[in-house]
């Protein structure tokens, strides 16, 4: 990484550390607390590449690397980005449970009617589980779910691996296949993190030597052009600012970008008919898929609601954020539970160079049954 990380006890005192090194042209992409005390800045020189020891254009990709396979490895399907829903949404199919025998599914029944009966004393599992994902937040009837998953399986493993199993089974994972050329929409509400999320997905695809540039319909919201002109300049990629869904057209019309696009849009909601109306004309004009941004924890009702209204909108997959500033982060999981949401990714650090982690069971198992949230991965 081409970047600088600059401490201080206040972010003036960083920043004046990060000018003595880098002059006039140091460019801030992200401020946090830093464990020690004070603050910890991390910068680059405009134009100056993300990545060290890369330049040019030229040859495999942003950077002049090769991609390390010559074709990328399909993602986890829900269409993928390879199929633009633009017209009707994607029916996913349920997944295929495992058969079971008559007198098996009689025993679970019987034994889960039971521990209805009698509550979780009857269930060492279920109470468990209660108390130690009842406390981020997850609903009962979530809860529930995974607990009968768990039981399912035979209990086989330690603790981990049966949540893991279990939420394999009850939630859905579908992270992205970046390094397919076709647009994504991040929406969402305000402050969700749809930016960072923009400036990660990117800094991934030049990872892995591909190219995202920058379409920013979030023209209203102060800072955010200067915002993502920086992480255009030191992603060394190309950004353009709109107003209105037409201008989206005419730059796929006249610009013919070659790289693939993401579209960061305002913060909208799914109940105002004229931001849905707004949201379906970005749509359109770019032919992306829409994805959703939403932080971890809040209000399980309310979490829900957006995303389910959302996914009445066409959208199939979401990135949570904010696991870094959350403790309880059950209202997300929960809320893409009950709307049948999946999940493409999570993200657990400030800093764009960490990246987004793909959303998997055995990462999330861990999250939910951790006495001390802390992060737990590195983005890719």
């Amino acid at each position: 990484m081409s970047y600088q990380t600059f401490k201080g006890a206040t972010v003036d005192e960083a920043k004046r550390a990060m000018r003595r090194a880098l002059g006039p042209d140091g460019v801030v992409l992200a401020v946090r607390r830093s464990p020690s005390g004070g603050v910890e800045l991390r910068a680059i020189q405009k134009g100056q590449p993300l990545y060290k020891g890369e330049g040019g254009t030229g040859g495999g990709g942003l950077f002049g690397r090769k991609p390390q396979r010559e074709e990328p490895a399909p993602a986890p399907s829900l269409g993928g980005l390879g199929e633009p829903r633009v017209s009707e949404p994607e029916i996913v199919p349920e997944r295929p449970r495992r058969e079971e025998s008559p007198v098996s599914a009689l025993r679970g029944d019987f034994s889960r009617n039971l521990a209805r009966d009698h509550g979780s004393d009857a269930d060492p599992l279920l109470r468990s589980w209660e108390q130690k994902l009842g406390r981020h937040g997850l609903t009962p009837h979530l809860i529930r779910a995974l607990v009968d998953e768990a039981h399912d399986h035979g209990g086989r493993g330690d603790e981990v691996e049966q949540l893991a199993h279990a939420l394999s089974r009850t939630l859905r994972f579908a992270p992205l296949n970046i390094l397919r050329d076709v647009p994504i929409m991040l929406i969402g509400q305000t402050g969700a993190g749809k930016t960072s999320s923009a400036a990660k997905i990117a800094a991934s695809a030049a990872a892995q030597g591909g190219r995202l540039a920058f379409i920013s319909a979030d023209v209203g919201r102060a800072g955010a052009i200067e915002q993502m002109q920086t992480y255009a300049d030191a992603l060394d990629t190309r950004f353009w600012a709109v107003e209105e869904p037409r201008q989206v057209a005419q730059i796929m019309r006249q610009e013919r970008p070659g790289e693939g696009i993401i579209l960061d849009t305002p913060g909208v909601s799914p109940f105002a008919s004229a931001d849905v109306s707004a949201v379906r004309a970005f749509r359109e004009a770019l032919g992306a898929e829409m994805i959703l941004v939403i932080p971890a924890s809040g209000d399980v009702g309310e979490h829900t609601d957006w995303v389910s209204a959302f996914a009445d909108l066409g959208v199939r997959r979401c990135i949570i954020t904010k696991f870094d500033a959350s403790r309880r982060i059950g209202a997300a999981i929960s809320a893409c539970y009950q709307s049948g949401m999946a999940l493409a990714y999570f993200s657990e650090a400030p800093f764009i160079a960490d990246g987004l982690i793909d959303a998997q069971p055995d990462y999330l198992a861990r999250r939910l049954l951790m006495d001390v949230p802390a992060r737990l991965g590195r983005g890719r």
